[in-house]
């Protein structure tokens, strides 16, 4: 297959992940492997580069065309590494010069050039000329850029490396070597450091390439900078179209929020674009909980009833009975929406008790026989327990229960971590078995008011890093959350609601499989034409 076919198939594979980058790592790929153009009788061989004798073997990678040859980069011209030059001196004129940071891949970064006094020794030693090809000694090592300015007066020092190439060897070839190196990690093979790595003097002067002759280097870097150029505009054209379709995904999710059906969830996940599936699940979760999902049945009991009916049966005891502690609720972004018929608004403290921790001395710890879990937060990661809390490493009896002074939070119980990073992971479990939780967790207990299923899809859809406090150890508190103000459906659109989630996150899940599926196919179609052109 032809490179050219390559290039006219980018569609059937522009869904591929890092596609145009892949075209790009190809091409060079192709150009040192003497594949990117065609080698020609009349080119010479590129051994009679060096009229002062053959430079020594060096060891090969790959094979070459027979008039082609393996040097070390010592061979390709003068190298001079720059150092610290005098920066506090009085003697000299001051002069521009480049640091580490000014050098990028091919091109430089000429927006904050420093200046130094340079003594009238120093000048013709570290004055750039066009054709140089600087290389960074560290940093990001191996990055280079070619000097081109020939009217600019500018210097190099410390940790970049100067190479003006021999007679028969072009800086643009040398610099195409670099970068197909630095993407395949043959470069990296030749740093020193263990942390900070470095490309030595030493090093660089030991890296290998192939070389070939003048003639067709000039083409081979001809024909780059031809298929460099028709990558630029392919990624400008999916800059474009991925552009235009953020525009249909947003109007797409609107017409879906309007109107949550199956069939309109369909246009999201068009074949040319498609919302992303963590915002189409917050947007469907979203609309749960302003009532938008599922149509209001009159006949319902109203929450302004099921509240009544429930308080009138609780206990006259605080740890039981939230509503012996008046909460004013404060009205938060999610509650700035009109309440649907057949609602209540009321403060999150009144939803429920709040399930508390308790410590867990090392003593009691790694039983696996109690009839208690003990649930911790990293409990919450083990297989099995994305939605529900099914199991724990450790389990505890009534025993030590009441030495630990702990409480077991009933079924329907929804926990989540309340204490450091992991408030930013949005855990929400539900507790299915009598559980204990570990004081860096916290959780709300039905007292009624709730379907267990529906209490833990409002909590999956509020968001607590917007009540956290403190910095370096941010948390949460139970007055923090208590006045936030939540909309309550009634018991049986609850349960409705729960049901149309789940269809439509079945949906979603189903959609995303073929989209995921899309992508992978995309995916290996370019890795296999990638694999026929480099094909030896």
């Amino acid at each position: 297959m032809k490179l050219k076919t390559f290039f006219e198939k980018f569609d059937q594979f522009a869904d591929a992940p890092d596609a145009v980058t892949k075209m790009r790592e190809l091409v060079l790929q192709l150009a040192v492997q003497g594949k990117l153009v065609e080698g020609r009788e009349n080119d010479g061989n590129a051994a009679k580069i060096f009229t002062d004798g053959r430079p020594p073997e060096a060891p090969s990678r790959y094979e070459v065309a027979e008039n082609w040859i393996w040097i070390r980069f010592a061979a390709v011209g003068a190298q001079r590494l720059g150092k610290m030059l005098d920066q506090k001196g009085n003697r000299g004129d001051l002069k521009p010069y480049l640091r580490n940071t000014n050098v990028q891949w091919m091109r430089f970064q000429l927006d904050d050039i420093k200046e130094l006094r340079l003594e009238s020794e120093e000048l013709e030693e570290f004055r750039l000329v066009p054709g140089d090809l600087l290389i960074c000694e560290g940093g990001e090592p191996g990055r280079c850029a070619i000097w081109r300015d020939p009217d600019r007066e500018m210097y190099f020092q410390k940790a970049i490396h100067r190479v003006r190439p021999r007679k028969g060897i072009l800086s643009e070839y040398l610099a195409i070597c670099l970068q197909v190196d630095a993407q395949n990690g043959v470069l990296a093979k030749h740093f020193t450091g263990a942390t900070i790595k470095h490309f030595t003097g030493r090093s660089l002067s030991e890296y290998t390439i192939p070389l070939p002759p003048l003639a067709e280097q000039k083409r081979i870097v001809a024909k780059v900078d031809e298929l460099m150029a028709l990558c630029d505009r392919l990624a400008l054209q999916q800059q474009e179209r991925e552009t235009r379709h953020a525009v249909l995904a947003r109007a797409s999710l609107a017409r879906f929020a309007h109107a949550p059906t199956p069939a309109n969830l369909n246009f999201i996940f068009n074949t040319s674009y498609s919302v992303s599936p963590a915002d189409l699940r917050k947007s469907i979760l979203t609309l749960a909980v302003q009532g938008k999902l599922v149509p209001q049945d009159p006949n319902d009991e109203p929450a302004e009833d099921l509240l009544a009916r429930v308080a009138s049966t609780l206990p006259d005891k605080k740890s039981e009975n939230p509503f012996l502690e008046a909460i004013e609720p404060s009205i938060t972004d999610e509650s700035e929406y009109k309440l649907p018929p057949g609602w209540a608004w009321l403060p999150l403290g009144h939803v429920g008790v709040w399930a508390t921790g308790c410590g867990f001395p090392m003593q009691y710890q790694g039983k696996t026989d109690g009839e208690f879990l003990f649930c911790k937060v990293s409990d919450m990661n083990l297989s099995g327990n994305e939605i529900e809390i099914h199991t724990t490493v450790h389990k505890i009896d009534a025993d030590v229960m009441k030495k630990i002074r702990a409480r077991a939070n009933p079924v329907g119980t929804v926990i989540f971590p309340k204490i450091g990073g992991a408030i930013a992971t949005h855990k929400r479990r539900l507790v299915i078995k009598p559980t204990i939780i570990d004081n860096n967790c916290s959780g709300i207990q039905p007292i009624g008011l709730t379907d267990d299923s529906w209490l833990l899809l409002f909590l999956r859809n509020l968001d607590l890093t917007k009540y956290q406090s403190g910095t370096s150890v941010p948390a949460v508190s139970q007055g923090s959350l208590d006045p936030i103000r939540i909309g309550l459906p009634p018991l049986a659109e609850q349960r409705r609601i729960v049901a149309k989630v789940e269809q439509l996150m079945a949906l979603v899940d189903a959609l995303e499989t073929q989209f995921a599926a899309s992508r992978a196919t995309a995916a290996n179609l370019l890795s296999a034409l990638v694999a026929e052109l480099t094909a030896s």
